[in-house]
């Protein structure tokens, strides 16, 4: 399997749904350089269960982890897959990426797909304040639950600031 098969075939299943999608080569290695390859696509928010439930179906993916990127108005959810682990050096990374609006800040859970997206969901209410529509837990994992402020908002910081200590015990130590 190749990064343009894998990207062909989600273009092929989701055509002009897919707002916009890219591969990324890089070498890794010292000894013996190779190539190794990260496929992104970009789908509405409306989209992600069904792209996900393709992924599942047709490449057998491992989630990796959810991550966020705060960009002003709105954020941009990433879920990062691999495909082709357990293949010797076929592993390929593959990121389905969401932008959701913070006015309208909500996304469908995945777990039911894939369980062990729980954790990540779980993450991403707490640090960023986004509901999970259907979450089976949505417990706090990290922060106290009476906490209220979503550290990794970019337009809350002022507020974090004043709730949480931003230091590590180096710092303490050079302060």
């Amino acid at each position: 399997m190749t990064p343009d098969e894998i990207l062909t075939a989600f273009k092929e299943k989701f055509g002009a749904v897919i707002t916009d999608s890219h591969v990324v080569e890089r070498t890794v290695g010292t000894t013996a350089p190779r190539p190794v390859y990260d496929v992104w696509i970009e789908i509405p928010r409306a989209q992600l269960p069904a792209a996900v439930t393709y992924l599942c179906d047709r490449f057998s993916p491992h989630l990796s982890v959810i991550s966020g990127d705060d960009l002003g108005d709105m954020v941009a959810f990433n879920y990062h897959f691999a495909v082709g682990w357990g293949e010797r050096y076929g592993e390929i990374t593959f990121t389905i990426r969401t932008r959701v609006p913070k006015d309208d800040f909500h996304l469908p859970t995945i777990t039911g797909l894939l369980p062990g997206a729980l954790t990540s969901e779980r993450e991403k209410q707490e640090f960023y304040g986004i509901t999970i529509d259907g979450i089976p837990d949505g417990r706090n994992l990290f922060l106290p639950e009476d906490m209220t402020i979503h550290p990794w908002r970019k337009d809350l910081e002022e507020e974090t600031q004043k709730s949480v200590k931003r230091i590590v015990k180096w710092e303490e130590r050079d302060g």
